[in-house]
């Protein structure tokens, strides 16, 4: 198993406008298809309070954002999602056998990738066909999965919650604010953990994939 970063650029949307025409940074917590055309991200948005005031005001308008349920967690700080149209780039990664931990968007308007496969040629595969939809892609490191990093009970008793709860339907039945209330847990902290456990449980597939349980 390998974990690869890729740099790219995407056509304009709102998520590479926004840090720029803002100031603020977006980092996409995690991504569902939801429907045939849509693509469902969970989203944490940091900067200043009145920036993310204004970006709010924007996403009203915005043509390329069908919904939005956006809450501030504390000052200088959005968690929540935000429904989109299903885009080319989405297709391309969607289309392959590399699975999205995360993406972080820089002020300059480039998203960071952060994805696991099962070998190298599908790295390379993915990033030549993100290139042919036009996007400029680097591939920034690429290192092998420690398989040391395990869940603790704990983890694994609140990622059974949130799957339980709908936390990873479509649409999405309990709120990241939902279930840090019934956990005791900050949203960032709960944030950490399911994206851990999601990449455990990817992980754990892909190997019973490869070995073709």
């Amino acid at each position: 198993m390998l974990e690869a970063e890729i740099q790219l650029r995407v056509p304009q949307r709102w998520i590479t406008e926004f840090p720029r025409r803002f100031g603020i940074s977006i980092k996409i917590l995690g991504r569902k298809p939801a429907g045939k055309k849509g693509v469902r991200d969970l989203v944490e948005i940091t900067g200043p309070q009145s920036s993310l005031e204004a970006a709010l005001k924007a996403l009203e308008s915005e043509p390329w954002v069908k919904s939005y349920d956006l809450d501030f967690v504390e000052q200088g700080k959005l968690v929540g999602e935000v429904l989109t149209p299903r885009c080319l780039v989405c297709a391309t990664l969607a289309d392959s056998d590399c699975y999205l931990m995360s993406a972080d968007t820089r002020g300059d308007g480039t998203i960071s990738w952060r994805v696991m496969t099962r070998d190298r040629d599908e790295v390379k595969k993915l990033v030549a066909r993100l290139r042919r939809v036009k996007c400029e892609v680097e591939l920034s490191k690429l290192t092998p999965i420690d398989d040391r990093e395990v869940l603790t009970g704990r983890q694994e008793e609140i990622i059974m919650m949130a799957f339980e709860r709908g936390y990873f339907d479509t649409p999405r039945r309990a709120k990241l604010k939902d279930l840090s209330r019934i956990t005791g847990v900050s949203q960032a902290t709960l944030s950490e953990i399911l994206r851990k456990g999601q990449k455990r449980i990817v992980v754990d597939f892909m190997r019973a994939r490869k070995k073709g349980v």
